[in-house]
């Protein structure tokens, strides 16, 4: 009995050491990468005609910027060149439940990106 159960422990030790090792690389990597400027970042998904599960990829690509921990920074915009009308139901639906995501078209992409301005 006394092998078994040693073998868990030393099982659950490696285990646990290996996950801390993990996380730190993570957070050391994080670090790294994180710039250091007040910037914003977007991500622009274009959607064309062809595009039928486009709340799936705003979706993914939100939750990739919360992986990097700047949601308070980070906008996601679907840019609509010809979706169906279906998906573009779904993107409005999905803008409407996270303010981090916006739909718009390519006439408006240099407004939301405040290059617009020409003062």
């Amino acid at each position: 009995m006394i092998p078994v159960f040693n073998v868990i422990l030393y099982g659950l030790l490696i285990f646990f050491l290996l996950l801390g090792i993990v996380a730190s690389v993570y957070l050391l990597m994080m670090r790294l990468l994180h710039p250091r400027a007040a910037g914003r970042f977007v991500v622009v998904i274009p959607g064309g005609a062809d595009e039928e599960d486009m709340a799936s990829l705003l979706c993914a690509a939100r939750m990739r910027l919360g992986l990097l921990g700047d949601v308070a920074r980070s906008e996601v915009i679907a840019l609509d060149c010809g979706l169906p009308a279906a998906s573009r139901r779904q993107c409005e639906a999905l803008c409407r439940e996270m303010e981090q995501i916006r739909l718009c078209t390519p006439r408006e992409l240099l407004d939301a990106l405040n290059f617009g301005n020409t003062e």
